[in-house]
């Protein structure tokens, strides 16, 4: 059965990469979870989604300059509905600890980095072996050095390799994506779900790639790829997800 992965935890029910959201979305059985993450100016690994806290809170600025305890000042729920007025940007730890062995995925997204020694995607891996699910970690990235960085800190950490249309690379990996993919010994491909067909999961399952495209969120998408065999998908309505997918495996 194919992965339902809550982009962003539940977003359509929960304000995005929050607690509420990830409870959320076990609540709604989802498979797993997608989430980012950065460092803040402490050292701290939060969970938000932009670099900036503009949209998602009632503060303004870049994360880096915000120390944990600075953050923890703003109100990163009311902007999504009153009811979840006060809650707080969370930690990694926070996220991880409702996470169990039974989470078939953990996709933490690694945004590049600002500053290109940053130490996130070795404390990233860290906290997650110290929570016991390195098993289930699967960390994607825009940013090839850091896919190539995580394969470096430790072989075994699987790695998929996000593109959509328009950024810099793109172009390089649509004119073959397994080969790209191969280059950077990554585990994954998490292309738009646009770029997605049949023959391309085939040819990705061919190479020993995991599929796991983004964003899912229309029946007659969801209905595709399971009919072709995809291993994930990426949605922000990962109830209504399922229950496509179901129906379509239960034919």
């Amino acid at each position: 059965m194919i992965h339902i992965i809550a982009h962003r935890g539940a977003r359509e029910q929960a304000p995005q990469n929050t607690i509420p959201a990830f409870q959320r979305a076990i609540e709604l059985q989802a498979d797993g979870f997608e989430n980012d993450v950065h460092l803040t100016k402490d050292g701290v690994i939060v969970i938000c989604h932009n670099y900036d806290i503009d949209a998602t809170s009632n503060g303004k600025g870049l994360l880096s300059d915000y120390t944990y305890e600075q953050l923890l000042q703003f109100d990163f729920g009311s902007y999504f509905a009153p009811e979840f007025a006060g809650t707080k940007i969370p930690r990694l730890e926070e996220f991880l600890a409702l996470c169990s062995k039974d989470t078939k995925v953990i996709n933490i997204e690694i945004k590049p980095p600002k500053d290109p020694d940053s130490p996130i995607a070795a404390q990233t891996i860290q906290m997650v072996k110290d929570f016991g699910l390195f098993d289930n970690l699967l960390i994607s990235s825009f940013d090839p050095k850091v896919l190539v960085d995580c394969k470096k800190i430790d072989p075994r950490c699987k790695t998929g390799l996000l593109y959509e249309p328009g950024e810099e690379k793109c172009e390089e990996v649509c004119d073959d994506f397994v080969a790209y993919a191969k280059n950077l010994n990554v585990d994954a491909v998490h292309p738009y779900i646009g770029f997605v067909s049949e023959d391309y999961i085939e040819e990705a399952h061919e190479a020993g790639l995991m599929v796991n495209p983004w964003t899912v969120n229309q029946d007659f998408q969801v209905e595709a790829l399971v009919r072709w065999g995809c291993d994930g998908l990426i949605t922000d309505v990962p109830d209504f997800a399922r229950q496509v997918a179901e129906k379509v495996s239960a034919k």
